[in-house]
């Protein structure tokens, strides 16, 4: 770590850090890490490094998968994890939402650093954020940017720890005249996306986020479940070419098995041919001493 840089971790970056160039002393080139404002996850730049925490992680990534794999058949839907929003409106800040639905995309699998509304045709419906406990602003700033920035429907997933284990809620909002208004649950306690269509809500005891495709009503799969599932296909992916490659195995040993009979055979049948040109051979040299014995006057039975 070069002078002046911040302990990664410590109390001076509680919120993250941004690496900023700087010339030392001796000439040299390098980075320092300078520790970033509360509020930078608002408005996040390219090289900053937000601590959010493990359960954070694992919650992001859970949702993203599952939501990827729901949508995997249709190209025109995205869902995007920690890229940076481009409204195109001056002055309104530009996070980087944990997860973004984004409908009527185009090129879906390209590439992107950033995700530029204006140019895309298109902006997120469903924006999720998962609250950190380092950061408060999911719960009021962030309302209002996506407010402002037309996101049709925003979910804040939250997380707390009153007993030593993990628990989960949800809330949402859906935007109707241009303001946001609180959803609220069904009678199973499930928080409905209608430009999803899916319902979203927590597992008994709060232990985690349960998402449901409203038009089968089936209980979308975990990402352990889903990985778990995806194991045993490329298991079941991976005998299935075992067997084929035995199978072709199976049919060139046969035909170099055919290959050879049918060389034995043509061997076999040259020999019978050469054997029986002997015999010919062997019958006409006979038959001309037989003639050349009788033009002496010898009886060519009784030699």
């Amino acid at each position: 770590m070069q002078p002046n840089a911040a302990p990664v971790g410590s109390d001076a970056s509680p919120h993250g850090w941004r690496e900023v160039p700087v010339r030392y002393p001796d000439g040299t080139l390098g980075y320092r890490e300078e520790p970033l404002a509360p509020d930078a996850f608002l408005d996040p730049q390219e090289g900053d490094h937000l601590i959010q925490g493990t359960e954070h992680d694992f919650c992001v990534h859970d949702l993203a998968v599952r939501l990827r794999h729901h949508f995997r058949n249709d190209p025109t839907r995205a869902v995007y994890s920690d890229v940076k929003m481009k409204w195109g409106i001056a002055g309104l800040k530009e996070p980087a939402p944990d997860i973004a639905v984004i409908p009527d995309i185009r090129d879906r699998d390209r590439p992107r650093n950033s995700f530029r509304v204006p140019s895309e045709g298109t902006r997120p419906s469903l924006i999720i954020e998962v609250v950190s406990p380092y950061q408060d602003g999911d719960e009021t700033e962030k309302v209002e940017i996506y407010r402002r920035a037309g996101i049709s429907e925003y979910l804040i997933v939250k997380t707390f720890e009153p007993i030593g284990v993990v628990s989960y809620s949800i809330q949402g909002y859906r935007l109707i005249g241009g303001g946001y208004r609180p959803l609220r649950p069904d009678a199973r306690g499930l928080l409905r996306s209608r430009t999803t269509g899916l319902d979203f809500g927590t597992e008994p005891g709060h232990r985690g986020v349960v998402i449901v495709d409203a038009a089968s009503g089936e209980t979308l799969l975990d990402a352990a479940a889903l990985e778990d599932l995806w194991r045993q296909e490329a298991a079941l992916r991976w005998q299935a070419e075992q067997a084929r490659q035995q199978e072709i195995a199976l049919r060139k040993d046969a035909e170099q098995q055919r290959q050879q009979e049918a060389a034995l055979r043509k061997d076999a049948e040259q020999q019978r041919q050469q054997e029986a040109a002997l015999r010919q051979a062997a019958d006409a040299r006979a038959d001309r001493y037989a003639r050349r014995l009788r033009a002496l006057g010898i009886d060519p039975d009784s030699t």
